[in-house]
């Protein structure tokens, strides 16, 4: 697994009034990867362009984990609901470890919680062996 082949959105726009999907699943390729043994794997989400609303927007985004590339996917990670007052360009929305158990596909569920939809906003979601910065 390469980690430069391990983003799920780059530069995604989120301005549909619904639940959306990543642009990208990763395929750990193996059924019961162990990922989080060892150095830690990253997840990072981030507002790569602020998000901009005519209503109370809010977004909610999730790390879903899956046995099969069409299978169902579980939420595996939660962020907190973001109003779109918190969602400006370099927010962190999720930065955890992976957890231990994931299992082979991975996405990013992006969940538009309250409202009509966004007028503006990009994500940035991947996985780095960079920990986060916390001076």
């Amino acid at each position: 697994m390469l980690l430069d082949q391990c983003q799920f959105s780059d530069a995604q726009a989120l301005t549909g009034s619904s639940t959306e999907n990543s642009t990208n699943v990763i395929d750990l390729e193996n059924t019961t990867p162990n990922v989080g043994g060892g150095t830690p794997i990253w997840l990072y989400c981030r507002v790569n362009t602020t998000f901009a609303s005519a209503t109370s927007q809010t977004l909610i985004v999730a790390l879903q984990n899956s046995t099969a590339s069409g299978g169902t996917y579980v939420s595996r990670l939660i962020s907190p609901t973001y109003t779109v007052g918190q969602l400006v360009k370099g927010f962190d929305m999720l930065t955890t470890p992976l957890p231990l158990d994931c299992i082979r596909y991975l996405k990013m569920l992006y969940t538009n919680a309250v409202g009509s939809g966004f007028t503006a906003g990009n994500v940035d979601a991947f996985l780095s062996l960079n920990a986060p910065y916390n001076p």
